[in-house]
């Protein structure tokens, strides 16, 4: 998780590079959640539990980002996330100045609130709501997925999504024990499966029709976001030509988190590639981020910008009603010929 203020993202080489996100760390040494012989086999994780993953998180988040070192984060974040923030940090060794010092000052995550899934084995894992406290940027609510694939091995972070301004988190079903309820949501009456989900939104990206007649999507901020990304990736020099390659991202697959009054909070990702070509013309990346990430100062005739972004979206259980995305994070990963 670096620079929380906003979600990642990244001009044209012209213009400037991608601006990092925020995210948690990861988790050693943090005891498994007990069993009792006399009960059903259960490893759901305890709320102690959940809040000392954050906290060592935090701890091990703020070490890497310190010193933008991509080896460490690695031993706290896994996933989209990670390949996300190795990119920033990447980006930020070659750009230097106001914004890699951003991303080096520490990362507050104050006030959370955690929301085991219901396990009977491994793999488990747990969300947490925090707000994001950084000097030099807004305050942000972030929600992040954790995870830990088997007994004693280590909680890595392999998403998280933050809320645009002005937005909140819907109240999610949860039972007597603050446990994930997933009796509370009925998911033959949502509009699309998580799957469905993600594939409908590359369609949103690419044709960007949020809103229009037969899309499941409103136009919200998120999808304007992501489109506005896009759209600079594409013009970033006159007279050349940009084509979009929308795909959906399974690493991490897409979840859900059901809602108190129905429906559920769909997150999932996608991953974008944006073609900038132009034939005879030099792409001059020298003096910018984008020289580091891409491993070349320029690239002759054409180069391609690869992002990825996650998104929470409410599906509603309203099968009419459309589906909003309130929260997300992406940007750059990688820039090659």
């Amino acid at each position: 998780m670096s620079a929380i203020g906003k979600p990642s993202s990244s001009t044209a080489p012209t213009s400037g590079g991608p601006s990092t996100s925020a995210a948690p760390t990861q988790q050693s040494g943090v005891p498994d959640s007990p069993t009792t012989s006399s009960a059903p086999p259960d490893a759901t994780v305890s709320q102690d539990d959940a809040a000392a993953v954050l906290k060592i998180y935090q701890t091990e988040n703020n070490t890497a980002n310190a010193s933008l070192d991509t080896t460490a984060i690695a031993k706290a974040e896994t996933g989209s996330l990670l390949a996300l923030d190795q990119c920033n940090m990447v980006y930020d060794q070659g750009a230097g100045g106001s914004r890699a010092k951003q991303d080096e000052t520490a990362i507050s995550l104050t006030n959370p609130t955690f929301y085991p899934v219901r396990a009977a084995d491994y793999p488990r894992a747990f969300f947490a709501i925090a707000t994001g406290v950084q000097s030099g940027e807004a305050n942000t609510s972030v929600l992040i997925h954790f995870t830990q694939d088997t007994s004693g091995a280590p909680w890595l972070v392999d998403f998280d999504v933050t809320l645009l301004s002005g937005q909140q988190w819907p109240a999610f079903a949860v039972d007597s024990g603050g446990v994930l309820d997933d009796s509370a949501t009925h998911l033959d009456q949502l509009p699309l499966s998580t799957v469905d989900l993600a594939a409908a939104d590359r369609t949103v990206l690419a044709d960007n029709n949020a809103g229009q007649p037969g899309s499941p999507f409103l136009s919200d901020d998120a999808t304007n976001a992501e489109q506005k990304w896009i759209t600079n990736e594409g013009g970033s020099e006159p007279g050349a030509t940009s084509s979009l390659t929308v795909t959906t991202d399974l690493k991490p697959p897409p979840t859900y988190i059901p809602l108190k009054n129905g429906g559920e909070l769909a997150l999932y990702g996608t991953r974008t590639a944006v073609r900038t070509a132009e034939s005879g013309h030099t792409f001059t990346f020298s003096n910018q981020g984008w020289a580091k990430v891409a491993g070349a100062d320029s690239m002759a005739g054409g180069f391609t910008a690869e992002a990825v972004w996650m998104a929470a979206a409410i599906d509603p259980p309203d099968k009419s009603a459309k589906i909003q995305k309130i929260a997300y994070n992406g940007g750059l990963v990688s820039v090659h010929n």
